[in-house]
């Protein structure tokens, strides 16, 4: 339902084009299909406003922006609205969220991730969740997009993560925190066995609760804010400062507007 919501709001002013996995593909980060044909094909009916062309595939969500960048030359990449935070180094490498907005500025454009935080039971599923539910971090997306419109992409910055508290938490606050937390959970090997008795295998592990302060998990998990983070793929040193700067001015000028 994020990624539904977002796209309608967004096609009021702007032209919009979902190109998407057929299925949910959690914690595939920015894989790419080549050993075989990718699918594709158009979606029609379903809860899109008329004014939004819907294309499904089978492939990865690289694939799918891959795909989208070469058919509809987007000036900017959306991904999401994830259902669930990628918060940390961990979601950095694996989200396939965020992959998918590695791979449009891999291509050389500029992408947004946004995430929203889930009850813990619907991280990886489908639930159904009410429009309503993602009103908050569709209005920050919009923002970005509409000053981006006026002002051009954040110099030095390859792409921004976004990711928002459950409207029950967040505070109405933000913060764009460039230092991610290195590890969120303490993971282990669950043994057990299939019906014809062979082993198998599940791995799991709950959240840590110590949390170093600055990281983007201390100010989405401690202080309840939405979190901003800047992917710099390329430069480092003083530029990556003066990018991460803009970010925040970007930021505060969205959410100014929004108050």
């Amino acid at each position: 339902m994020g990624i539904v919501t977002l796209a309608n709001e967004l096609a009021k002013e702007h032209e919009v084009h979902v190109v998407a996995p057929e299925t949910q593909l959690s914690s595939i980060g920015a894989a790419r299909t080549y050993n075989r044909p990718i699918r594709m094909w158009k979606w029609s009916g379903g809860l899109y406003s008329d004014s939004v062309s819907v294309y499904a595939t089978d492939g990865t969500p690289s694939d799918a922006v891959f795909m989208g960048i070469n058919m509809f030359k987007p000036e900017i990449v959306v991904s999401g609205v994830n259902l669930g935070e990628n918060i940390g180094l961990e979601s950095l490498f694996i989200s396939g969220t965020i992959g998918a907005v590695i791979q449009s500025s891999l291509m050389g454009t500029p992408g947004i991730a946004a995430s929203i935080e889930v009850p813990p039971h619907s991280k990886f599923i489908i639930p159904q969740i009410s429009a309503d539910y993602f009103s908050g971090i569709v209005k920050v997306v919009k923002g970005i997009i509409n000053y981006i419109k006026v002002e051009g992409w954040v110099k030095g910055i390859d792409a921004l993560s976004l990711n928002m508290p459950s409207p029950s938490r967040w505070n109405g606050g933000y913060a764009v925190v460039s230092h991610m937390a290195k590890r969120l959970f303490k993971e282990s090997i669950i043994e057990s066995s299939d019906p014809r008795g062979n082993k198998i295998y599940w791995r799991w592990g709950e959240e840590l609760v110590q949390l170093n302060a600055g990281t983007d998990a201390y100010v989405f998990y401690r202080e309840g804010k939405l979190t901003v983070t800047p992917i710099i793929l390329g430069d480092s040193g003083s530029e990556r400062n003066d990018a991460v700067k803009s970010v925040e001015e970007l930021i505060s000028k969205v959410m100014g507007f929004m108050a």
